[in-house]
């Protein structure tokens, strides 16, 4: 094959990217070569561009893409050429279980393995699932992170059920993802957000109730106004120290706040524990998960028809600009980098 495309890290920090040429890998046993079609831009990208997690010297960044399947290495079956598909965000995440030193060596992007900011991508046959028919590449792409850290953080297929109240913070990828697929389940989602356009906007997606958290610090107190003294049953949490006590606040007994996102230093725990205890709360981290939910989250997306938010798509040569644009937190929905 001829020679592709990629951008390469030399060094923490943004001005360190190089779009260069590379040889076309081939795919060895047990592996297919994707032709990348489209790919997601996320803030980990940032990070894992400045150095955040490590030294990414040497490695093709990006963790989710869509792409079309261009070769099958040796002793691959039930795949063909030209079918569409997403690489899982953690290959080797196939199974229920995983080890910590797995998910460091086999996440797309990361510090050990080249990921989707290129024109071709080496992935795991096992790592794949066909993507919905209904959905462009662009909306395809949002899937193996954005969507199935959502997906999960809802607890998946047998998570929420109707008559659930879902509080959804922030309206990012993975959290207009929560909204859908929570709105579908038949839950009553509450959204949060600084910006009453961005509120506006949430509701036309299927938002039952919204809380301007500056006009609202307090927004916990809604939630139970909201829900008549209840709390909710879930709460998506970006991870930041100055949400997470609020969070808490918010559930219902016997709730659960999924922490989606790192916007920050890592804040201490701002409850008492005889309370934590006492109302029986679930906290949990979620950062995309395993092939059969991502298989699940594919299935519901198709019945449902759900078309993910994009915001704004780049073209394959501004990386540098959309990775910078990432932390600023401006989007309503996914930033997409259209490759092919």
């Amino acid at each position: 094959m001829s020679a592709m495309r990629a951008w390469v890290s030399h060094g923490a920090g943004l001005e360190h990217l190089r779009l260069e040429q590379r040889e076309t890998p081939r795919p060895s046993p047990g592996q297919v070569l994707l032709r990348v079609r489209a790919a997601a831009v996320n803030l980990r990208d940032h990070k894992m561009a400045l150095g955040a997690y490590g030294d990414a010297t040497g490695r093709v960044l990006g963790g989710e893409c869509v792409g079309e399947i261009a070769a099958l290495g040796p002793g691959v079956a039930g795949w063909r050429i030209g079918q569409r598909v997403n690489p899982l965000f953690v290959q080797a995440w196939t199974g229920d279980r995983i080890a910590a030193a797995d998910i460091a060596a086999s996440t797309l992007g990361g510090l050990q393995r080249d990921g989707c900011f290129a024109d071709y991508l080496l992935a795991d046959a096992a790592a794949l699932v066909e993507v919905p028919a209904h959905l462009s590449d662009r909306k395809a792409a949002t899937l193996p992170f954005a969507g199935l850290t959502a997906w999960c953080a809802l607890g998946g297929a047998t998570g929420v059920r109707s008559g659930d109240v879902v509080v959804v913070q922030g309206t990012n990828g993975v959290m207009l993802f929560a909204l859908q697929l929570a709105q579908a389940a038949g839950a009553e989602v509450i959204v949060s957000s600084k910006s009453d356009d961005k509120l506006a906007r949430a509701r036309s997606l299927g938002a039952a109730h919204t809380i301007n958290y500056l006009a609202v610090p307090q927004w916990a107190d809604a939630v139970h106004e909201i829900t008549r003294g209840r709390g909710a049953d879930r709460v998506l949490d970006p991870g930041g120290a100055a949400t997470i006590a609020q969070s808490l606040q918010a559930l219902r007994p016997g709730g659960r706040c999924s922490v989606v996102g790192a916007l920050g230093a890592s804040p201490e725990l701002p409850v008492a524990l005889p309370w934590l205890l006492g109302h029986q709360l679930q906290l949990q981290g979620n950062n995309a998960g395993p092939l059969a939910e991502q298989r699940a989250l594919a299935q519901a997306v198709a019945a449902a028809r759900l078309q993910p938010e994009i915001e704004t798509t780049w073209p394959f040569e501004a990386l540098p600009e959309a990775l910078a644009a990432a932390p600023r937190a401006e989007q309503f929905g996914k930033v997409v980098l259209q490759i092919d």
